[in-house]
């Protein structure tokens, strides 16, 4: 009885947990809070970087002051007027009501209330946008999910007039604006609410805020545990089940940027009405991984990796991360690398935390952000395989290598299994397509992805990956592909000489088994390092695997002759993306070895691979079967090898050579290998020689079954037998082979 009295009392703390310290308390106190209004006011005129980012604000507003306000009835779609309008107001507001909490300036607030109650007037004759997306509609837009992000604004905006507003004003605003959103939302566009994606936490972060504001302590449950309130939807469940314990959003660092804004502003949000929820503590600190990790999924440049559904121009100087950087900066450990980020984006959250980061910028504390190479498990419990990441260098001139092998991606992901792309001083070299997109395009059926999205950019030929038969992994069915994943094999990225991943799928093509393990290898200082690319395919029955590679850049040299096309331009085939790949050229490999160089960012790149009297090799340009010219013209590689049951493609990447067109002068423009073979190949272990033009020689050994860093491993191979322990050994050696 005692212990059954004792349990009913936990569970009891626990139904009342969230609803402990409720109170619709003062305003502001969502974001920005009383405290943060202080030390804004204290500040301002001390630190550079906060005077610069009020400045900017300021100007704005007082432009939008003196505009006549426009709340247009919503007709058009991603880019056109009204969508821009209603964006452009949503920000107004919000900084408007910003200014009016630091400055006191009754017209900031009166800009406000304005806005309110001309959308609380409009808002009830509206029905469904005339250009809604049917899987999640809008009202003042054309998705729901931008009546979303409208929300979490405006929410803010509320909360900072709240006081200055009257209890008319606030019950006129509330009753024809806020609660029919709310209601839309949680009630009509249920679906979206409760769906474990960053449409669903978009909206529950908006409706959550505004019913804080509201004092609606019910919706606000609804939002973290889902509109049944059984937990298996709402905030919570989407924390729970969207990142991996590492912190990796699964559609991809792209849309884990854009997903982080609500995941953020509203655990802020929790982190100081409902503390006892410990929300930054919440699956071990989950959302303090995932923004250092989105950071991890950049190049130097700032820009994200663009796999999956992807606009390449996207970087971290953006909205959602200079919430995202200052509020880690500020409330998970105060890292210093993490104002190097902040200075480089040039603004900062107007609160306590872009107070903390400016005071620590001014005081000298910033340092490089520390771009290591690491990999990041997918997942909600780290078991759908992940993303390595392989990196050499100073952030000037790094050489980065991405592996992807992780699951689909849900929606926005690709049938791109054990892919990698190829970074190197501050560019792309090999390319992940990303999208087929025009974003708030009107022309470009008003921003939203286009046809080429489906039929390229997400099939297995658009990536630097092995595909089958020619068609895509899974045939090209994403209901089957968002329940299988590929899975790591081993990864090394201590060893000082040599850094690996390897990666294993049994899952994209029925009956065939694919490995693909990449190494690093350091050559010494001053030198960049080699990059291995040993991809085995290993089938009971006979198939065609072609291996492109898409370069960026201008094509210098090749050893192969390739007979031109120069008549007619056929296609590489008729689906799964090669109809929309021209056959510029083709040919066989004159010897052992094939290779081919390319120039970008005037520096050289060779990729050497090991060839046979049937490999064939293709040049490609992208943009066949392509009337809108949606696609770009980009230029491509391939290798096939056009019928084997198992086959083994290894190349060797290399970075060299300097062509400088102000000094005119070129620099080691040719490849440094002098021979790359594959000396045995075995389901135990592979062995790869390589040697450069100075006979210095390297062997790697790579195990194929067993990684544990203690299995003991023997293969033998033209009467040579080679032995390692652990999952691979480098070797350099002197004599003959």
């Amino acid at each position: 009885m005692k212990a059954f009295y004792h349990k009913s009392l936990w569970t009891l703390f626990l139904i009342l947990l969230p609803y402990l310290g409720w109170s619709q308390g003062e305003h502001p106190n969502l974001v920005l809070t009383a405290k943060g209004v202080e030390d804004l006011r204290t500040n301002l005129g001390k630190y550079p970087l906060l005077d610069k980012t009020f400045n900017k604000v300021k100007t704005r507003v007082l432009q939008a002051l003196d505009e006549e306000i426009n709340i247009p009835i919503p007709k058009d779609p991603g880019g056109g007027y009204t969508h821009e309008v209603h964006k452009q107001n949503y920000k107004k507001m919000y900084e408007a009501g910003l200014l009016y909490q630091i400055e006191q300036n009754d017209a900031y607030a009166e800009y406000v209330k304005k806005q309110l109650l001309g959308y609380a007037a409009m808002y009830p004759s509206l029905g469904l946008h005339p250009e809604r997306k049917s899987s999640n509609p809008g009202v003042l837009f054309w998705q729901g999910l931008n009546d979303s992000v409208w929300l979490v604004y405006v929410s803010q905006a509320y909360d900072c007039v709240y006081d200055y507003l009257t209890k008319k004003e606030r019950k006129e605003i509330e009753k024809n604006l806020f609660r029919p959103i709310v209601k839309f939302f949680s009630e009509q566009n249920v679906v979206n609410f409760d769906k474990v994606h960053n449409h669903g936490t978009w909206m529950v972060a908006g409706v959550g805020m505004i019913s804080y504001v509201m004092g609606d302590e019910e919706m606000v449950q609804k939002t973290l545990k889902g509109s049944k309130l059984d937990g298996q939807s709402g905030f919570l469940k989407q924390l729970d089940e969207l990142f991996s314990p590492d912190g990796y959003y699964t559609e991809g660092p792209y849309y884990q940027r854009y997903a982080l804004m609500p995941f953020i502003l509203y655990a802020h949000t929790l982190s100081h009405r409902n503390p006892e929820l410990g929300i930054y503590e919440y699956r071990n600190g989950v959302l303090p991984k995932a923004v250092e990790a989105v950071l991890q999924l950049s190049y130097t440049n700032g820009r994200f990796f663009p796999i999956n559904d992807a606009l390449k121009e996207k970087t971290y100087n953006t909205a959602e991360l200079v919430y995202g950087v200052d509020i880690a900066f500020t409330h998970f450990g105060q890292d210093a690398g993490l104002l190097s980020i902040a200075e480089e984006q040039g603004e900062l959250m107007l609160g306590e935390e872009g107070v903390a980061v400016a005071k620590a910028i001014a005081e000298g504390k910033a340092k490089p952000f520390n771009y290591r190479s690491l990999e990041l498990s997918d997942g909600s419990e780290g078991k759908n395989g992940g993303l390595g990441i392989l990196r050499d260098g100073d952030q000037k001139d790094q050489l980065c290598l991405l592996m992807k092998y992780s699951s689909s991606g849900m929606g926005h992901g690709h049938f791109d299994k054990l892919s990698f792309s190829l970074y190197d001083k501050g560019v792309e070299v090999l390319q992940d397509y990303g999208a087929v997109r025009f974003l708030n395009t009107v022309q470009k059926q008003g921003g939203r992805y286009l046809p080429e999205n489906k039929t390229w950019a997400k099939q297995t030929v658009s990536h630097n990956t092995v595909v089958v038969d020619a068609q895509s992994n899974y045939k090209g069915k994403q209901k089957v592909a968002d329940k299988l994943n590929s899975e790591m094999f081993f990864t090394v990225f201590e060893d000082p000489k040599v850094q690996i991943i390897s990666a294993l799928d049994t899952t994209a093509y029925e009956g065939v088994k694919m490995q693909r393990t990449m190494a690093m290898i350091s050559k010494g200082e001053h030198q960049k390092p080699w990059i291995i690319d040993l991809f085995r395919v290993n089938a009971e029955e006979e198939h065609q695997y072609d291996l492109p590679f898409y370069y960026m850049g201008h094509k210098i040299d090749s050893n192969i002759p390739f007979k031109i096309h120069s008549n007619q331009w056929n296609t590489m085939g008729d689906d799964h993306g090669y109809q929309h790949l021209w056959n510029m050229a083709e040919g066989n490999a004159a010897s052992h070895l094939a290779s081919f160089t390319w120039l970008q960012n005037e520096r050289f790149y060779t990729l050497t691979s090991v060839a046979n009297t049937e490999t064939k090799y293709f040049m490609t340009q992208l943009g066949a079967n392509d009337p809108e010219v949606n696609l770009r013209k980009d230029s491509g590689f391939m290798i096939r090898q056009p019928k084997a049951k198992a086959h083994t493609f290894l190349s060797v990447i290399e970075a060299h050579g300097e062509f400088n067109p102000n000094a005119e002068y070129t620099v080691n423009s040719e490849s440094q290998l002098k021979d790359l073979k594959l000396l045995a190949d075995t389901e135990e272990g592979s062995v790869v020689m390589l040697e450069d033009n100075s006979s210095q020689r390297w062997v790697l050994m790579i195990a194929n079954q067993d990684a544990a860093k203690e299995s003991k491993h023997t293969v033998t191979a033209n009467g040579k037998t080679y032995e390692w322990v652990g999952p691979y050994q480098l070797q350099e050696m002197t004599s003959e082979l």
